[in-house]
C-alpha cells in the first residue's frame, strides 16, 4: 500500500472510537450568484445583477458546524455546542462564472450569548473554535482542549491567542497572519527558531500547528519541528481550508504516531480536499479523502 494511504488507514483506525465535542460559533454562509455590470456613473460604486431569475442563493453551515461535520465520518460521536438562539450570517456576492467574491455582508448579534461550562472528562477530544463573535467569551473548561482563534475583518488584532493564555491547551492552531499578530511582527515562520518563539509567547499549548498557505504547514511541540508540504490538488475555493486543517490536527495530535513526521499528513490532505469545493458545500469523509489521496500516489 502507498505510504500516504497507509497514513490515512492508521489515522482512521486510531480515531474511530473517539467521542468528540466541538464548541464555537456556527456561521451561516450565504452565496448569491451575480454578474458584474460595471461602475455606477453617479454614486461611484460597483453595480451587480442577479445571475438567476429572482435570487440564486446557496446556504451552507460554516464555522464550528463545519468542523463538526468534517469529523462525523471518522469518529464514533460528535457533539456540537454552538449558538442556537441567534444567527451569525455572512452573505457573499459571488461571480457566477469564476466564483470571485465581490462583496461580503456580515450580520450577527452576540447579546444573547451566555456562560458555557464544559466537562472535558465526558469526551476523548474537546475542540474549541473561537471565531471572535462572542460565543466563547464566557467559556469555562475544566481540563485541556484543542484551540484556535480566527482573525477576520470584524475582530482584526483583537481576537488573539494570548487572550486564552491562562487556559492549559493540548494543541493550538493558527495561520500566518494570526501568528504575526500574536508576536507583533511579520515573519514567515518557516523555520524552527521562528515557531519556537511563537510557541513560547503566551500560547499555553503542548503542541502548535501553523498553516502557511501555499508553503504548507509547520508543527512544533517544544522538541520536534515538522514541516509539511502542501498537497497541490485542484482549487475551487480556499475558504474553510484552515478550519478543516484544524479539525483534523486536533484528532491527529491526540494519537501516538509511529513517526512524529506523519502528524500533519492527514490534516494537510483534508485541507487540500476541502479546497476542491465552494466553502463548506461538502464535508470531508473517509472515502473522499482516500479518493483525493490517489491524486498523489
Amino acid at each position: 500500500m502507498n505510504k500516504l494511504l497507509e497514513k490515512i488507514d492508521f489515522f482512521t483506525e486510531q480515531v474511530k472510537d473517539f467521542k468528540v465535542c466541538v464548541i464555537g460559533e456556527t456561521i451561516v454562509d450565504e452565496f448569491i450568484d451575480v454578474k458584474y455590470e460595471g461602475q455606477s456613473m453617479k454614486s461611484f460604486c460597483p453595480v451587480f445583477r442577479y445571475a438567476e431569475n429572482g435570487v440564486g442563493k446557496r446556504v451552507q453551515m460554516g464555522g464550528a458546524a463545519a468542523i463538526a461535520n468534517h469529523l462525523r465520518d471518522f469518529v464514533s460521536d460528535v457533539k456540537l455546542i454552538s449558538n442556537t438562539n441567534n444567527e451569525i450570517v455572512k452573505t457573499r456576492l459571488i461571480d457566477k462564472d469564476d466564483q470571485k467574491k465581490h462583496v461580503e455582508i456580515n450580520k450577527f448579534d452576540d447579546s444573547s450569548f451566555g456562560p458555557i461550562s464544559i466537562d472535558t472528562e465526558k469526551y476523548d477530544v474537546v475542540i474549541v473554535a473561537d471565531f471572535g463573535h462572542g460565543f466563547c467569551r464566557e467559556l469555562e473548561v475544566n481540563g485541556k482542549f484543542h484551540f484556535m482563534t480566527q482573525t477576520n475583518s470584524n475582530n482584526f488584532g483583537y481576537n488573539r491567542m494570548s487572550k486564552w493564555k491562562s487556559f492549559p491547551k493540548k494543541s493550538a492552531c493558527m495561520d500566518l497572519r494570526e501568528a504575526s499578530l500574536q508576536v507583533n511582527k511579520k515573519t514567515n515562520f518557516g523555520e524552527k527558531e521562528a515557531i519556537s518563539e511563537l510557541f513560547n509567547y503566551e500560547i499555553g499549548a503542548e503542541k502548535l500547528f501553523l498553516t502557511l498557505g501555499k508553503r504548507g504547514a509547520v508543527f512544533y511541540d517544544g522538541k520536534h519541528f515538522v514541516r509539511q508540504e502542501v498537497f497541490n490538488g485542484p482549487v475551487v475555493d480556499t475558504i474553510g481550508a484552515g478550519d478543516t486543517f484544524y479539525a483534523f490536527s486536533a484528532l491527529s495530535s491526540d494519537i501516538e504516531h509511529k513517526d512524529i513526521n506523519d502528524i500533519m499528513a492527514v490534516p494537510s490532505l483534508a485541507a487540500s480536499l476541502s479546497c476542491t469545493w465552494l466553502c463548506n458545500e461538502e464535508e470531508v469523509t473517509r472515502d473522499k479523502l482516500l479518493e483525493h489521496a490517489n491524486r498523489f500516489v
